[in-house]
């Protein structure tokens, strides 16, 4: 079943790590065709190894650089308080534990989302016993 919800247009902010939080746009359609866009690049590229790994790595990469608007706890390494820019991105996606939490918190859940789809559920698998048999018998 599809759920529709009320359509959140605000940022809203996700705790990445411990003093760590970034405000995020939600994920709209658009972004998610540009993010697939992205990801398209990936498989299309001459280098073929690790498609799955780079192609997600992308998917979350431009979701982060269209949906990060502000952050709080995150510094130059001078300890100045970094500002939002599409290189800070980047090196905070750099960082494994900040690009796991933006991709559990934040790319999966749009994910799952688009995965509630309106359409019928998947056949079970096998034949069913109540159907009359309709092939003929071999010669």
């Amino acid at each position: 079943m599809l759920k529709l919800a009320p359509r959140a247009d605000e940022p809203f902010w996700l705790d990445l790590l411990p003093g760590v939080r970034v405000r995020v746009r939600p994920i709209t359609v658009a972004s998610m065709l540009v993010a697939r866009e992205a990801v398209g690049k990936v498989y299309r590229d001459e280098d073929k190894t690790d498609l799955t790994a780079r192609a997600s790595m992308a998917l979350v990469r431009e979701l982060a650089h269209r949906g990060i608007v502000e952050w709080e706890g995150i510094g130059t390494a001078e300890g100045e308080p970094a500002a939002v820019t599409p290189e800070t991105v980047t090196d905070l996606l750099d960082h494994w534990p900040a690009y796991d939490a933006l991709d559990a918190l934040y790319v999966t859940p749009a994910l799952r989302r688009d995965e509630e789809k309106n359409a019928s559920s998947n056949s079970p698998d096998g034949t069913s016993g109540e159907d009359p048999n309709t092939a003929r018998p071999a010669a």
